[in-house]
């Protein structure tokens, strides 16, 4: 799928394979089967059979109670058959009570994991009765950028500190996606690869092309993401209909991996305009691809681009700072390309799959698992 939690948790899982085959899982919490299963492509899943997740407070349905008293039972014996020490959590909710509870009643002596990429962090409930089993029976902790670990930190819920590990790429299996997408050999274009939600601020990236579309003549806009709901695409199409630029501005949904690389290896640069963001998963793609970078300085992007040596950032909403970077990455290609290059060598380094899966591996190898 395009980008997200999943992409990270496959890298990671591949990783794991690599080094102690057979030993890893992709779990799956799954509200009606259960087991082991392998698909095509030789993943591993893991479908542990638990109820959805409760609400944070009040007290517990008793349709819930019973149907989670069951279903522990089975998850204690798929756990204990399949030989799972360790569970670990991306993109943690409540959906960890469950495993919290198996370990506070006992039924379970493996260590959790929680693994924060964001948003989830906004859902915890500091007070909640059913956080406080959760954080009470976790291990470990980590967040893929410091400005996350620190959000993590200031609720004073979990009794260890966050563990940074941040998000890394496979370049290799990355660029092995490139299928040469069709937009990819026409007209120069700028590219913005987002789920088309509201917070990834594609808005002011129109409003941005828009003051600079008659200098720059020659070049169009696409737009790569998921459609959600589709409320934000229909209001982005209007506003680029508003600004008189629509025949210059394409709107690709629910694009394979294969098509952003490809897409991220033609265009002229890519522009990040997110609003909030706790990582910054597609930077890294487009720096593996030697993709020029334009991004938003917000959350952990300015661990991932510290310096202009590597990138230009502006405001979060400064559509002004936005027009005036891209008008520059346009304006000195060549400059662009140094830059580009520069961040490509820093993504190997600091970003890979390897020092990822090498990271989580740290804090599991003390159970003797991954």
């Amino acid at each position: 799928m395009l980008g997200g939690v999943d992409v990270v948790v496959e890298r990671l899982w591949r990783g794991m394979e690599s080094r102690f085959p057979g030993m890893a899982s992709i779990g799956i919490q799954d509200w009606i089967h259960r087991g082991e299963r392998t698909d095509e492509q030789g993943r591993k899943f893991l479908h542990l059979n638990l109820p959805a997740p409760p609400s944070a407070h009040g007290r517990l349905p008793f349709r819930y109670i019973v149907t989670l008293l069951r279903r522990l039972i089975s998850a204690q014996h798929d756990l204990r058959i399949h030989n799972i020490t360790t569970v670990n959590v991306h993109f943690p909710t409540l959906n960890a009570y469950p495993l919290a509870l198996l370990k506070y009643f006992g039924l379970w002596r493996g260590k959790i994991v929680l693994s924060f990429h964001g948003s989830d962090v906004s859902a915890i409930v500091r007070n909640s009765p059913r956080w406080k089993t959760i954080a009470n029976q976790t291990d470990k902790i980590t967040a893929c950028s410091a400005a996350l670990a620190k959000r993590i930190d200031d609720l004073e819920l979990f009794q260890h500190s966050v563990q940074v590990v941040h998000n890394g790429i496979d370049c290799k299996e990355f660029l092995a996606h490139d299928d040469n997408c069709n937009m990819a050999d026409k007209t120069p274009y700028i590219l913005n690869v987002g789920n088309y939600v509201s917070h990834k601020g594609q808005d002011i990236l129109l409003k941005a092309f828009a003051m600079l579309s008659s200098k720059h003549q020659k070049f169009n806009l696409i737009f790569a993401g998921g459609t959600s709901s589709g409320e934000w695409l229909i209001h982005l199409k209007a506003t680029a209909e508003q600004l008189n630029i629509s025949n210059r501005v394409f709107f690709l949904e629910n694009q394979p991996q294969s098509a952003i690389a490809s897409l991220m290896r033609h265009s002229s640069c890519l522009a990040h305009t997110a609003h909030n963001e706790a990582f910054g998963l597609v930077l890294i793609e487009a720096g593996v691809c030697g993709t020029a970078i334009i991004a938003s300085r917000v959350g952990g992007i300015p661990e991932i681009i510290t310096s202009q040596e590597f990138g230009l950032l502006f405001d979060d909403n400064d559509i002004n700072g936005l027009s005036r970077a891209i008008e520059h990455v346009l304006d000195h290609p060549e400059e662009a390309k140094i830059r580009a290059l520069r961040f490509r060598e820093r993504v190997n380094c600091k970003f890979s799959a390897e020092k990822m899966v090498s990271d989580f591996y740290q804090l599991t190898k003390k159970t003797n698992t991954v």
